[in-house]
């Protein structure tokens, strides 16, 4: 009698969670994006949200939740309810960087957070002014080992994305670069062009136009291979192997949402990014879109956790 028990009881909750996926989302639908209107990500949410909209026939509504590093909007979407109908467009900043940083966080990552599928990527470029005279990476390593601590990088701040991309260089090059920190890496920016700061890791896609206008030098690309829409420049695996500088987008639910609601998401979100249509939109802005599985997403959360946290041990690194 108990084991009959067991089977109705396990078959009703099956039958809930099928009946629950059926219905979704029966109501409006939160994408919480971590950066301000008009960045990367958000662009990319209010895209994927237009073909969510029109596949699920329910509202999808972006909602920007910038600050502390993207923490607040991570946390948002950790308390939130897990019925799937709130859902984080996060990025490597609050999911791997400050956990593994040790950053005082009112949710952990890994556990509150559900990988639901990847989105895209952006490599960054490592650029400098005209003016030093560098062509190559092997030229800023070569300035960089003669007068150690003399040159100096940029950086979105203490624990962003372009610190750890220079952190991770200076390690394999085995160079001492000093670390300038800005309040976002659009500030930086604006100090290589001004010939203020010596280098800078920055998204491709937001140092295109000045590369292309002659006020900036690109000396090597982040990605795996040389980026599409620098060609010429070599990528850092060229000169270090498995040496990445970039950053990606993914999209997480609560933790304790209905596995048959995850795989419903996960299956509209990277369906809808197959549109060629949205792909080479965003491959124009120096975007790679994804839409990899959940399961992918998980392993590269974890691992790149893991790699972080051995950075921050190794070079004492913390978030601002």
């Amino acid at each position: 009698m108990r084991k009959r028990s067991f089977l109705l009881s396990s078959l009703c909750l099956l039958a809930a969670t099928a009946a629950q996926a059926q219905t979704f989302p029966n109501g409006p639908v939160r994408l919480i994006v971590l950066n301000v209107a008009g960045s990367p990500p958000d662009l990319l949410a209010r895209r994927l949200g237009a073909k969510l909209a029109a596949d699920w026939k329910s509202p999808v509504v972006v909602e920007n939740r910038p600050g502390a590093g993207g923490a607040i909007a991570a946390d948002t979407v950790a308390k939130a309810a897990p019925d799937g109908r709130t859902l984080l467009v996060g990025a490597d900043g609050p999911i791997t960087i400050l956990p593994a940083l040790g950053a005082p966080l009112p949710y952990d990552a890994q556990r509150d957070l559900a990988p639901v599928a990847t989105l895209g990527e952006t490599d960054f470029v490592l650029v400098t002014h005209p003016g030093t005279g560098w062509r190559t990476l092997a030229d800023f390593v070569r300035a960089a080992k003669a007068r150690p601590g003399q040159l100096n990088y940029a950086s979105g701040g203490n624990g962003s994305p372009q610190q750890l991309a220079a952190e991770l260089l200076k390690q394999r090059a085995g160079i001492y670069v000093t670390h300038i920190p800005y309040r976002a890496a659009p500030a930086g920016l604006q100090d290589v062009l001004a010939a203020r700061i010596d280098a800078m890791f920055i998204a491709v896609g937001a140092a295109l136009p000045q590369i292309q206008a002659g006020r900036l030098v690109p000396l090597a690309s982040g990605g795996a291979r040389r980026h599409p829409l620098l060609p010429n420049t070599p990528a850092l695996a060229e000169s270090y192997a498995d040496l990445r500088a970039g950053t990606w987008f993914g999209l997480f639910a609560p933790a304790t949402t209905p596995p048959a609601t995850l795989r419903l998401i996960e299956a509209a979100s990277t369906q809808a990014l197959t549109d060629p249509a949205l792909r080479a939109e965003f491959a124009a802005q120096g975007v790679d879109i994804t839409g990899e599985p959940g399961a992918t997403l998980r392993a590269r959360v974890q691992s790149e956790s893991a790699r972080f946290a051995a950075l921050a041990k190794a070079t004492g690194i913390r978030p601002d």
